[in-house]
């Protein structure tokens, strides 16, 4: 019996070089890398390039890169928040950055504060290793213009250790990338014999802008010429905004009317129509003058 022909090449296809496998056997041999080859050729691109990648900058994306803040652009104060941070051999205040420039910049999510003294020499004086979620690396903080960030600081102040020793800073430095921004300082930190006085700070913290549906601006006419808008947001706080800048005060112990205070001015209010304005002396938590009267019309 013969065997099938229907598998055979006819002689009409042609010739092939000694030694080359037919086309029909290699489809044979290799089906799947014939068809793989095949579906290759129809769905393949071309390689993709830095300016073809999905993940790719857009054009321009480079000029509008927020670029981290400069000393010039941030006002740097310290707040004690009312004597919140005060308790038995400890205290702390509470660090307040301002972006007061036109332009959005970034700033180190940690602050990396310096001590000195009144002559300029630095202090050895460390932060705290951080635990828990302050231990966490943050990304950097992207400021808008006028937008406040803060963070707390805390340190034993009493000299409770066996041969501790205590510093008086005069100065504190916040270190932004390769730039500096410092601001005085009052206060003891006190450490152990032999050891550094340490300082436990947390990280910067955004600071909504005060919002309220009944607080309303009110301006104040100053007897020296200044004028002074005030906001009540609710009845522990005043923001107070003067000479370009705003200030934000917490409410403090009187023997009548309202008082506010942050680390630098006292905004004394009797009623709603009249309030003095004072500049706090280094060390005052009370004003040492009655200040400037301002009043409301």
């Amino acid at each position: 019996m013969k065997r099938p022909t229907a598998n055979r090449i006819p002689a009409a296809a042609g010739r092939r070089l000694p030694g080359a496998a037919p086309a029909w056997a290699m489809l044979r041999t290799f089906p799947i890398a014939a068809l793989a080859l095949t579906l290759m050729a129809c769905t393949s691109q071309p390689p993709q390039t830095d300016a073809t990648r999905a993940d790719a900058a857009p054009p321009g994306a480079a000029n509008a890169r927020i670029i981290a803040c400069a000393p010039s652009q941030l006002a740097l104060t310290l707040d004690s928040a009312g004597g919140r941070f005060n308790g038995m051999s400890h205290s702390g205040t509470m660090l307040v950055l301002r972006n007061t420039g036109a332009a959005a910049c970034t700033i180190p999510a940690r602050p990396l504060p310096s001590f000195a003294d009144s002559g300029g020499q630095t202090l050895n004086i460390v932060a705290q290793t951080p635990t828990g979620p302050d231990a966490a690396s943050h990304s950097p903080i992207a400021l808008a213009p006028g937008a406040v960030v803060t963070s707390d600081m805390r340190w034993v102040s009493g000299d409770v250790y066996d041969n501790g020793h205590c510093e008086a800073p005069a100065r504190l430095t916040l270190a932004l990338d390769q730039q500096r921004i410092s601001t005085a300082f009052t206060g003891r930190l006190c450490g152990a014999g032999g050891q550094p006085s340490t300082y436990a700070l947390s990280p910067f913290t955004p600071v909504a802008a005060p919002v309220s549906t009944t607080a309303k601006p009110m301006a104040y006419a100053c007897d020296d010429g200044r004028t002074v808008q005030a906001v009540y947001p609710d009845t522990d706080t005043a923001t107070l905004t003067f000479d370009g800048r705003t200030h934000h005060l917490h409410i403090a112990v009187s023997a009548s009317g309202a008082r506010y205070v942050d680390d630098h001015w006292q905004w004394w209010s009797k009623g709603m129509h009249d309030a003095w304005l004072a500049k706090l002396k280094p060390g005052e938590s009370i004003a040492s003058a009655r200040g400037v009267h301002c009043a409301f019309p």
